[in-house]
């Protein structure tokens, strides 16, 4: 009886182990920030109205977009381009709320890009966005 319960737990321990070592090597898939790609959970600048041509994609807070160009296909419009002071409209995929702002360091006028919201920047925003951060709550 004493053998048949080690085998049994020896059994359970390698199981467990096993499927410990299954979990960690099979992550979900996240989001690329910044590679140029607008995928789930990120929000996208665009370089050009209509949500076109180049997108600047954002996972977290950026608070200032000068070190940061439009990326995606090679031959999208404003490839290469700095991001700063050169969105026209934009695309929410994330969960939350995003802001953005028209002057670095989170200063200068303020707007609120809602959850699921897509579309192009009003006056006060089109091509002078230069820091973004989203909001919780």
């Amino acid at each position: 009886m004493n053998q048949t319960l080690r085998r049994l737990a020896s059994v359970s321990l390698t199981a467990a182990a096993l499927g410990a070592a299954l979990l960690t090597t099979a992550a979900p898939a996240t989001a690329y920030a910044k590679d140029g790609y607008l995928e789930a959970d990120e929000f996208g600048l665009f370089y050009s109205i209509g949500n076109t041509g180049c997108v600047f994609d954002l996972y977290g807070s950026d608070v200032n977009f000068t070190d940061n160009t439009f990326k995606g296909p090679s031959g999208c419009a404003g490839y290469g381009r700095n991001v700063n002071d050169n969105t026209e409209s934009y695309r929410n995929r994330d969960v939350v709320t995003w802001q953005v702002w028209t002057d670095k360091d989170y200063d200068g006028s303020l707007g609120f890009v809602p959850r699921g919201y897509s579309g192009d920047a009003s006056t006060t925003f089109r091509n002078k966005i230069s820091s973004s951060n989203y909001k919780l709550g």
